[in-house]
């Protein structure tokens, strides 16, 4: 029986505090490269952006692949001075970075989305 591939949503928001990715789908070993492709962008210009965001509140699955890609981007951000921030961990993710014990490494912030996981956070109004 054949599997369906895996699918991937990446959306990039420039914000002035810096970059905001928005991931949608799921993180594994054939979607994790797109995804490095795209954490690798904040840190291509001379420029380091002081923050980027990772929103992963509509990720519905994440294997190895994807954590060593995190894992990674979070080594690129610290070598440039920056922070890698990831929002919206849903809860079945949350528990793999708690097993692996990256949740001490990598920067969580905020709880899970609301909804449950793999449900995208319902819009928030930023800058108040």
């Amino acid at each position: 029986m054949a599997r369906t591939p895996a699918q991937l949503g990446i959306v990039v928001l420039d914000q002035a505090g810096g970059p905001l990715l928005r991931i949608a789908g799921e993180i594994d070993r054939e979607t994790a490269p797109r995804l490095a492709d795209a954490l690798r962008q904040p840190w291509a210009s001379r420029t380091a952006p002081p923050t980027v965001r990772v929103d992963l509140a509509a990720v519905a699955f994440c294997d190895s692949s994807g954590l060593n890609v995190l894992l990674d981007a979070d080594r690129q951000a610290r070598e440039r001075g920056s922070t890698l921030q990831l929002l919206n961990v849903p809860d079945r993710m949350r528990r793999l970075l708690a097993v692996t014990g990256t949740d001490q490494v990598l920067t969580l912030v905020g709880g899970a989305p609301p909804g449950g996981p793999g449900r995208p956070a319902p819009p928030t109004v930023e800058g108040g």
